[in-house]
């Protein structure tokens, strides 16, 4: 796997032999910026319901929520400084998550990953089965939101801090999920995916 400052661009050459083969390109958004904006309302869905798991866990961290609304008070210190480097260290955590189920990403050479200062990325350009995809897209939002929030609470260890980073994962997470749902929509069941830059190709696995 190697560092990158960002994704590479889709390579004409590489999209005429995956179409030899038989691959199809995915009808997806054509740049990150139209996938987030598509992915908004995804993002909102995925932060409410982090926020009521969060809520299941310890109702008693939601006592500031009273009937005349919600107050937020936040100051440029130590504790903002420190909200930020968690969110940072998320986003990177995140991204490894991704990786950690790509199969054998660790010695690819056709992985990569970076981190632009405001967004982290993992890419690959290995073919991946359709399962492995989804498997790879859903497993930061399932551990990060969901899975080690219930590991902490159980321990006693569980803050609003925790909420927070909890709540920012999975709303981090719409893009994952959008491309899930594209996957799920188009690519056949026993399918194989390919990325050639911000492209995405996919063929029956019996082509």
């Amino acid at each position: 796997m190697k560092y990158v400052n960002k994704i590479p661009s889709e390579d004409g050459q590489r999209t005429d032999e995956l179409v030899q083969l038989g691959y199809k390109r995915l009808k997806e958004p054509k740049s990150v910026g139209a996938a987030i904006g598509f992915s908004l309302p995804l993002s909102i869905l995925l932060m409410l319901i982090a926020v009521f798991w969060c809520y299941l866990l310890d109702p008693s961290l939601f006592d500031f929520m009273n009937k005349d609304g919600i107050s937020v008070e936040m100051t440029i210190d130590l504790t903002f400084i420190f909200y930020v480097a968690g969110t940072i260290l998320c986003l990177l955590i995140h991204e490894l998550f991704h990786a950690t189920f790509i199969p054998g990403a660790f010695r690819s050479k056709k992985t990569y990953w970076g981190f632009n200062g405001v967004f982290g990325f993992v890419y690959t350009e290995e073919e991946i089965t359709r399962g492995r995809f989804l498997l790879i897209s859903i497993m930061p939002l399932l551990l990060i939101s969901f899975v080690i929030p219930v590991i902490l609470s159980s321990v006693g260890i569980w803050s609003h801090y925790l909420i927070f980073l909890s709540v920012f994962n999975a709303g981090g997470a719409c893009v994952d999920l959008l491309n899930m749902v594209l996957v799920i929509v188009q690519v056949p069941p026993r399918g194989i995916v390919v990325s050639n830059g911000y492209s995405t190709f996919y063929k029956s696995a019996s082509e």
